[in-house]
């Protein structure tokens, strides 16, 4: 990526606020918005400057958000935003139908309708931030809502798998927002889901969950692959 290139960067001054907090949400709001672009150098000293804040403030922020996937360390290179492939989406996908199936089916069995009631206390959170118009917001609620069925599930397994993949889960939804970008096809498809589960039927629950996650990331793998072939072959080396 030339030096020029990296002049290009997309995030805004953090005028409120310098604090860690505050520089994390709006590096996360350029990356899901497509501005800050996979494969490009989070160059410190330059993003600092741009944000105008110091740069042990953008390094904690910076951390941050290497702990979600969004950002990773690379040898040599320093931090990036990471290129996701597609056996990275089909493979998280094939896992999360697995794990999400069961936490799902759990949550349906709710025995004192707890489970249930905490699914739509988090289903209520997505709604209001996919009615605010904020990506970032909705993003986070997004993934707190498949955090919650994991949680909910009252699976002590599923409850200690879930740090160890919520980078990885954080990451392709951030892929499958900012390609679809289409925030009302993403509170359709969730609200089937949402039915399913808070209906109980085992079959139906399955069905939804397959196609909420692999049908879906099957889907995100074409629509990658079909811009690719218009976009046509790089510049030769």
């Amino acid at each position: 990526m030339s030096e020029r290139g990296d002049q290009a960067v997309g995030p805004r001054p953090v005028t409120t606020q310098t604090r860690r907090d505050a520089v994390a949400d709006e590096l996360r709001r350029a990356i899901l918005a497509g501005e800050l672009k996979a494969g490009q150098r989070v160059r410190e000293v330059h993003v600092a400057q741009q944000l105008g804040v110091s740069r042990p403030t953008l390094r904690e922020a910076v951390y941050q958000l290497i702990h979600e996937g969004l950002l990773e360390q690379q040898p040599y290179r320093g931090v990036v935003v990471p290129s996701i492939d597609e056996k990275f989406i089909t493979d998280i996908a094939a896992v999360r139908v697995a794990l999400e199936t069961l936490a799902a089916r759990a949550v349906a069995e709710d025995p004192d309708g707890s489970r249930k009631a905490r699914l739509n206390t988090a289903w209520q959170e997505y709604r209001a931030a996919h009615a605010s118009q904020d990506a970032t917001r909705l993003h986070q609620a997004h993934v707190a809502l498949h955090r919650t069925i994991w949680d909910a599930s009252g699976n002590s397994m599923l409850k200690r798998l879930w740090p160890t993949v919520e980078a990885q889960i954080n990451v392709a939804i951030a892929v499958d927002e900012s390609t679809r970008s289409d925030p009302d096809r993403a509170l359709h498809v969730h609200e089937r889901l949402i039915d399913a589960i808070l209906g109980g039927d085992p079959a139906t629950i399955e069905a939804e969950v397959e196609r909420h996650t692999k049908a879906s990331a099957d889907e995100l793998v074409e629509i990658i692959a079909e811009r690719k072939r218009e976009a046509g072959p790089g510049p030769a080396a």
